[in-house]
């Protein structure tokens, strides 16, 4: 019994050793970001200020506390299974999302879920959104410093009260070496049709690019990463606007576009899938950078193809996921600074 609780014991030790340099050297190697348009992640209550009523019980979605908690779960299980993934390890060490109500729901995926066993930290402000949706960033405290974040305000010079959803800027530090300027985005929907709503969506690339022209100018960094639901796709006008090369000294590479070109989509809808979630880097990362779009089989319907697995289909109560498919970058990590 003596040699043989000796023997148990050197094996926990030799694979603790082997066990803990994988996790580090790997951790360190790399690190990655997902971006996710969780399909209206609301609380039940009601806010006066914004039209959030059809996600209340008494609105047209019939929108419940016990529905919002499994919707939170939910998003906790995709978090798990896209770390797995990734790096096999813990969850993203960023997640960008899109149409997030408040800091209430966030506070409630970070501490009332069972993601609270991690140390994640959020940068969130409010927008001026109708619907009171906005952008927000979690990030893993241990491996993420965020040095400053504010909202660009996406604003209309030929209607001045009409108002979208702001971009959001975080300057994060990674493991203490990379620096990166992040942008997360949720440009303004096609409602209304293609052509109608097209010039919104130029003036939120026009607001990008001016911040874009500031950074380079105060700072020379060159470490940029936009990603977000553009509601367009690589080859369309305000997205192509950011990765011309133009008259500027930047420009902007799209990791999504090799995706597209081979029919890969995260949105399905009108018989087709579209390409609206996307990443774009600075030319100094993309060689240092992956994208992929995570089609996950729990996050799919499956009928004769293929769809995500949503919340809602119109009035109807579904219990998925959302109506958009994640995307992920993973960026292989300085091991100097620039």
């Amino acid at each position: 019994m003596k040699n043989g609780g000796q023997g148990i014991l050197f094996f926990c030790v030799l694979m603790l050793i082997l066990w803990v340099p994988a996790r580090t050297v790997h951790s360190q190697g790399s690190i990655s970001l997902l971006f996710y348009n969780t399909e209206n992640f609301f609380d039940p209550f009601d806010d006066s200020l914004t039209l959030d009523d059809e996600f209340t019980p008494a609105g047209e979605k019939h929108w419940t506390f016990e529905r919002f908690r499994q919707k939170a779960n939910l998003l906790y299980k995709l978090f798990m299974a896209a770390g797995e993934h990734l790096n096999g390890w813990d969850p993203p060490a960023m997640i960008a999302l899109a149409e997030v109500e408040n800091g209430y729901v966030l506070h409630y995926l970070l501490q009332e879920t069972p993601f609270q066993k991690f140390d994640y930290g959020r940068v969130h402000y409010e927008s001026p959104d109708r619907r009171g949706i906005d952008v927000a960033l979690l990030y893993d405290r241990k491996r993420v410093e965020v040095l400053s974040s504010r909202p660009l305000p996406v604003r209309f010079p030929e209607d001045t009260l009409s108002v979208k959803r702001d971009i959001l800027y975080v300057l994060v530090r990674v493991d203490g070496r990379d620096t990166l300027a992040l942008f997360i985005n949720h440009w303004p929907s096609r409602y209304g049709g293609y052509q109608a709503s097209e010039q919104h969506r130029r003036v939120a690339a026009q607001v990008l690019a001016a911040s874009l022209d500031t950074l380079r100018e105060s700072t020379g960094r060159g470490r940029v990463v936009v990603t977000g639901d553009l509601n367009d796709e690589p080859a369309d006008p305000a997205v192509s606007f950011l990765t011309g090369r133009g008259n500027r000294d930047w420009y902007l590479v799209n990791l999504m576009e090799p995706l597209l070109k081979k029919g890969g989509g995260t949105l399905f809808y009108d018989g087709r899938w579209w390409l609206f979630d996307q990443f774009l880097v600075s030319g100094q990362l993309a060689g240092r950078c992956r994208a992929e779009i995570l089609k996950f089989p729990f996050l799919l319907e499956h009928k004769q193809v293929d769809i995500p697995r949503r919340t809602y289909a119109g009035p109807q109560y579904l219990g998925g996921f959302s109506d958009h498919l994640p995307v992920a970058l993973t960026l292989q990590i300085n091991p100097e600074h620039d």
